[in-house]
């Protein structure tokens, strides 16, 4: 490994870390100040600069990250036997991400005015596979479809709170899977 990839490695290992720290502390704290985050990844203030010229820069790096991450979450989806299998795939996956979620949508107007940001974007592949999961008999067709991605998205949200407060990240995610398959079930 030469000087240059070990370099380039420290210095994403270093942005990841103030990314994450803002994700930590942004997710129950919009207000908290760049000195506490990185403190919190543990570098100094004008490390952080160095990487996030300011606070909007920082916020835009850390919604672009998170955003990316989500998008990620289809990656395994081919593997799922059926449209409730991927659902539930997404939902663990957005449980683990825990942070990025609350930092994502727990204020509907944070983002207003940012280029990066859409909520929407999402939403028609969400209704896309609901519709399926209705048509392979997994959800209740007495059940709009606006009604089973709010509530798939308001177990997400709740799930990565609970795991931020006082249950494992796995046993969330059980009781979110759980709670949204009787939940939506025929």
């Amino acid at each position: 490994m030469t000087t240059e990839q070990i370099e380039r490695g420290a210095r994403a290992r270093t942005r990841q870390a103030v990314l994450d720290a803002a994700a930590s502390l942004w997710a129950r704290d919009f207000s908290a100040s760049l000195s506490a985050i990185a403190e919190r990844a543990e570098v100094s203030r004008s490390t952080l600069h160095r990487y996030f010229t300011d606070r909007q820069a920082l916020i835009d790096a850390l919604l672009l990250d998170s955003l990316a991450r989500l998008e990620t979450l289809d990656d395994g989806s081919a593997a799922a036997a059926s449209a409730m299998d991927t659902l539930e795939q997404y939902l663990r996956a957005g449980v683990e991400m825990g942070d990025r979620v609350i930092f994502l949508f727990s204020d509907p107007t944070r983002f207003e005015g940012n280029p990066h940001w859409s909520a929407e974007d999402g939403d028609e592949e969400m209704r896309v596979l609901m519709d399926r999961a209705r048509a392979e008999g997994s959800v209740d067709p007495e059940i709009p479809t606006s009604w089973a991605v709010t509530l798939y998205y308001a177990l997400l949200y709740s799930a990565a709170e609970v795991s931020n407060q006082d249950l494992p990240r796995h046993v969330a995610a059980d009781l979110a899977v759980q709670s949204f398959r009787r939940g939506v079930a025929p």
